[in-house]
């Protein structure tokens, strides 16, 4: 960790859910360093919200206009003018030493380029590599950019961008963490609905009915089959309630968006450290990245195919001892490995006063 601290911090959030500026505001705050959350994703106006969002929305979805064009562009009371409008304000008036904004938001490129003016302005991509594309215009403008995939960080390079790393998920130990509960399902999936994840739940369906899946959209695409709809318990879990499920479930699923059948995925989402962390056995898809954190195998089981998948699920619910043995292994290493403070230090690492200036 560089040996001079930021003495303000400002995080700007893209969505409620993962709550990572919180979990990130705390780590900061343990080293003493102030912060301020800036919640983009509430940063909106009434016209916008009424207006602009259902008019794009219907000329979207008729066919109207491409998908790409914003009928309202420019206009100043759209959530991408209205939040870039407000974050200079912020930034004007909380004068932070490091800026550092989460996920894909979409400033405008001038707004950027008066925030990299200001302060030091780093940047964490934390979608999957495919969206890669969505953000390339606004690197330019970050001193440091810090991607979720190592997938992310090559194609980065491939670009001509040197100031670029990996900086992988942590995990809140002092949220997920093992209950004792019993065990009251066989398994369990917690994520959006996807054509990927769908096929993966009506798979490990055939294998045990004992289930539970939390997430938006899944009574939408199943209306017409009762068997996963009656287990869809509601849109989302989150904090609380997310840690009792996973002491709850003998078996926690991991399905990415990203991955594929020949080749996998690259970057890891939260589950893979969060499910173990509550002494959970972990069953995930395959990620190349997954190894940088934990042992395939040994911490966790990872299936490259649905059959696969399957296949280990029922070894895991009929032998005990071996979904034990892995649930405590998975748990003594995800309780150390990377939580929040590691992250944070490893951001810090890119930080300097007067670096970039």
């Amino acid at each position: 960790m560089s040996k001079t601290l930021p003495s303000r911090v400002l995080l700007v959030s893209y969505g409620p859910h993962p709550p990572l500026a919180e979990s990130l505001a705390a780590a900061f705050g343990r080293l003493g360093v102030d912060t301020h959350i800036f919640h983009a994703w509430r940063c909106n106006t009434w016209f916008d919200r009424l207006i602009i969002h259902p008019v794009n929305h219907y000329a979207h979805s008729l066919r109207l206009v491409p998908k790409s064009v914003d009928l309202f562009a420019g206009h100043p009371k759209s959530h991408k003018e209205w939040r870039s409008k407000q974050i200079l304000e912020v930034q004007r008036r909380y004068q932070p030493d490091l800026v550092l904004i989460t996920g894909i938001l979409r400033f405008k490129p001038e707004v950027l380029q008066e925030l990299r003016q200001s302060t030091t302005v780093f940047f964490w991509f934390t979608e999957s590599e495919k969206r890669f594309a969505e953000v390339v215009q606004e690197l330019p403008f970050y001193h440091h950019i810090f991607v979720l995939s190592s997938l992310g960080v090559e194609r980065a390079r491939e670009l001509g961008f040197t100031n670029v790393s990996l900086l992988q998920h942590g995990v809140d130990t002092s949220l997920f963490r093992p209950l004792e509960l019993p065990q009251r399902y066989d398994w369990c999936f917690v994520g959006q609905w996807h054509p990927r994840r769908q096929q993966y739940v009506e798979g490990l369906a055939k294998v045990s009915q004992r289930f539970v899946i939390y997430g938006p959209r899944w009574r939408k695409h199943n209306l017409l089959r009762p068997a996963i709809l009656s287990r869809h318990k509601g849109r989302g879990l989150w904090g609380e309630e997310l840690v009792r499920l996973y002491n709850q479930t003998r078996v926690v699923i991991n399905i990415s968006v990203w991955a594929d059948e020949a080749q996998g995925g690259w970057g890891v989402n939260q589950r893979l450290l969060e499910a173990p962390a509550c002494s959970a056995c972990l069953l995930s898809d395959y990620s190349r990245d997954a190894e940088l954190l934990l042992t395939p195998g040994q911490h966790f089981i990872s299936a490259r195919t649905l059959p696969e998948m399957q296949e280990w699920l029922a070894v895991l619910l009929a032998d005990d001892q071996l979904r034990q043995k892995i649930a405590r292994q998975g748990y003594e290493r995800a309780s150390q490995v990377r939580n929040y403070d590691h992250l944070v230090a490893e951001i810090l690492n890119y930080y300097s006063p007067n670096r970039f200036f």
